[in-house]
């Protein structure tokens, strides 16, 4: 869930265009989305900032309402938002939190590599030559924290295995044959998307002169 999300509800839209139409359905919405948001005690301190980053914007709002002159049901709404927001926050902050494990964290990813292990391993020693995490990690390490996130099962013998194997590969030709299918694959689906944008604006003018 992005951090700005309560801010971007329909709730807070209607709220900041100054709609209350249907400020009594959308309210509810907030509601439910400030409880799924709460309900998962393993990320308090998210739910905690989300929480802040809306009550900041509904204290702007109100302000704003304070100084213009609005219908009573906007500013109703208003105060009871900020009231159900700062209540929460008070509420939330007492429940006991419990740490996100790491390996918890990685099975969120929910990612799980398809391609063969020695792609992997040319993708880690890509990254160490080309210093992508720093000069401090080797691409051992790399590539076991990389196969640990796929879930993929990479013992420390075979990553040297099939890096010397790739050495052996045509002295003559690229020996990085992952890497290069991945760049000629998205330069050909970029192209195929510029001949369609390009095909799209030729059609336009012709469909809008029927």
């Amino acid at each position: 869930m992005d951090l700005f999300a309560l801010t971007e509800t329909q709730f807070i839209r209607e709220l900041i265009a100054r709609q209350n139409e249907n400020l009594h359905i959308s309210y509810k919405d907030f509601v439910m989305q400030v409880y799924d948001l709460c309900r998962n005690k393993q990320e308090k301190g998210f739910a905690v900032s989300a929480l802040l980053v809306v009550e900041v914007e509904i204290s702007a709002l109100q302000t704003a309402t304070q100084r213009e002159d609005v219908n009573n049901a906007l500013v109703s709404f208003i105060d009871k938002a900020l009231h159900f927001v700062r209540n929460t926050i008070s509420h939330y902050k007492e429940v006991d939190f419990i740490p996100t494990g790491a390996d918890e964290l990685i099975d969120r990813v929910g990612l799980n590599w398809t391609a063969n292990k020695t792609a992997l391993i040319e993708i880690g020693y890509a990254f160490k030559v080309a210093k992508c995490f720093g000069n401090n990690i080797s691409a051992k390490e790399i590539i076991q924290k990389l196969a640990k996130v796929f879930g993929v099962d990479m013992p420390d013998g075979y990553i040297y295995k099939k890096y010397a194997e790739m050495r052996t590969r045509g002295k003559s030709d690229s020996r990085t044959y992952f890497i290069d299918t991945l760049g000629a694959q998205l330069n050909d689906h970029m192209f195929k998307e510029d001949t369609k944008d390009e095909k799209n604006k030729v059609e336009e003018p012709s469909m809008s002169s029927h």
